[in-house]
């Protein structure tokens, strides 16, 4: 039984931030060898459950054997990297004991896992699994091939103040706090850049360095979906993310949805959007010749 369209009842909450879903053990079937075992979906920021589950339920009614990890990204966090990288812990330990159970292998010869990835929330929540896994078990996380989702995308004030400014409805809340959003996003900059030799590097340029670093990626293929009505993230950095994927020896496909907005490209065009993402898979199971 699929969860409903308004809400993520079906899972199990691990944390705040971490929910799974694990199919029923007694399925009349059993599960389909061609079909992922896992579905690692990190999720846009303060994303609602009313969204999340449109997706989940697509998952389950298509790859109904799949366990599912969802992980959700809330505001603050873009600022506290200690938060973010604590956020993800209870994820990790999760699919580690789906591997130590059996479940999933340790190095498959073809990948058990499709992460799909939402937004820079989603992409920084991925390039903390990558880190913490890496630095937790000394190996890289598990084969996989991933979807990327309007992200990964760098630093323009007018593209963070959208983002942040979405979590307010219109109304007198929004104009109290956006001059807090436009002295934080200012702020930020001036850390960043200013002071880059004492504060390193932005969390948007650590995704985009991570997501690239095939020393803790270990992906068959990827694919970008983007659109280029997107006012939070510019199309144009996830191209260039894109191509320097290529560059660094990935295979990465790029599905541009023209006049499509952020993270609403499922519901721009639904049906290309889902055989898009079954591409993806069934690109990563193909024999290699």
């Amino acid at each position: 039984m699929a969860p409903s369209s308004t809400s993520l009842h079906m899972m199990t909450k691990l944390s705040t931030h971490v929910f799974t879903y694990e199919p029923s053990e007694n399925r009349p079937l059993p599960a389909d060898t061609q079909h992922p075992k896992l579905i690692f979906l990190a999720a846009w920021m303060d994303a609602r459950d009313v969204h999340i589950a449109k997706y989940i339920d697509r998952y389950q009614s298509k790859y109904p054997d799949a366990t599912i990890i969802l992980l959700k990204f809330v505001l603050r966090e873009a600022m506290l990297s200690p938060v973010a990288h604590s956020a993800v812990q209870p994820a990790v330990w999760y699919l580690r004991s789906l591997i130590d159970a059996g479940g999933l292998s340790l190095s498959p010869d073809h990948p058990e896992i499709l992460a799909h990835v939402f937004s820079n929330g989603g992409a920084t929540s991925m390039q903390n699994v990558y880190l913490s896994y890496k630095r937790m078990f000394g190996q890289p996380f598990p084969l996989h091939c991933t979807v990327f989702d309007s992200c990964p995308g760098l630093h323009h004030f007018d593209k963070s103040y959208n983002a942040m400014m979405a979590s307010f409805p219109q109304g007198p809340l929004r104009l109290l706090v956006a001059p807090f959003v436009v002295l934080m996003i200012t702020t930020a900059w001036i850390w960043h850049v200013i002071f880059a030799f004492v504060s390193g590097e932005d969390f948007l340029s650590k995704n985009a360095r991570v997501l690239n670093d095939s020393r803790l990626v270990k992906q068959t293929n990827r694919t970008y979906i983007y659109g280029t009505a997107d006012n939070m993230v510019d199309w144009r950095d996830i191209e260039h993310h894109a191509d320097k994927a290529i560059a660094a020896g990935f295979d990465a496909q790029k599905e541009c949805f023209k006049d499509s907005p952020h993270v609403a490209h499922m519901r721009t065009d639904g049906q290309r959007y889902w055989a898009t993402v079954e591409k993806t898979w069934d690109k990563a199971i193909a024999p290699k010749h």
